[in-house]
């Protein structure tokens, strides 16, 4: 870690500063971007794309929910413009909320992001961004993504076993073993082809690529 601080360390030259962040589904982007701004002298913030996803209600209307994730259900537009605000000199700006309990964008709460000296963007669609300074690829052996998306998955679906107004109710109520077919199912319908056709192709355009083991931890560290 502390060859990639010293890099973008170098990049930064006392004004705002972007840093993106991708990789698959479940190999852990939050976490190690929140463990990044931790490391950081500069204050850092940490957002995620997913707060810039469209609306289920648009999602539906426009054909697009099986899609939720790909490039295509992401208002960018929106996210650039945030970088752009703060890039030009704004101290504050609002961003909409995703909410993982409703899995989609709170229709009446908001985040008010304060400029900082350095703005992480944490998602799948992160490195597909035009205007950060700096692009990390996270990345993870296949088989070890695919167990902690299954392993997650079922820990969240069992938090939500006794909460009918919960989305996941309906799936904690299957047994283990018939829901873990489903999960596995939707990963090789969606994520993977998410992962296939739109994430791998942005990790030849990083400026790191960061290999995690299979406890999540750093196995390597890759500048360019």
């Amino acid at each position: 870690m502390d060859e990639l601080i010293q890099k973008i360390n170098q990049k930064f030259q006392h004004k705002f500063m972007t840093i993106a962040i991708a990789g698959s589904v479940s190999v852990g982007k939050s976490t190690f971007a929140n463990k990044l701004a931790q490391s950081l002298t500069q204050q850092a913030t940490v957002i995620s794309t997913d707060d810039f996803l469209m609306p289920n209600s648009v999602l539906h209307a426009e054909n697009l929910f099986n899609q939720k994730g790909f490039p295509q259900t992401y208002d960018m537009a929106k996210l650039e413009r945030v970088m752009t605000l703060f890039q030009s000199g704004e101290l504050s700006v609002e961003i909409p909320y995703y909410t993982q309990e409703a899995a989609d964008i709170h229709p009446e709460k908001t985040q008010i992001i304060q400029r900082p000296e350095i703005l992480i963007i944490e998602g799948v669609v992160a490195l597909q961004l035009q205007q950060t300074d700096f692009k990390i690829y996270l990345d993870a052996d296949l088989s070890d993504i695919k167990s902690w998306y299954l392993t997650r998955t079922l820990e969240m679906t069992a938090l939500s076993k006794n909460d009918p107004t919960s989305w996941r109710y309906q799936y904690a109520q299957m047994p283990i073993g018939e829901f873990s077919n489903l999960v596995m199912t939707i990963w090789d319908e969606t994520n993977q082809v998410n992962l296939d056709r739109y994430i791998l192709p942005t990790k030849q355009c990083a400026d790191a690529l960061v290999m995690l083991d299979e406890n999540h931890d750093i196995q390597r560290i890759t500048i360019k």
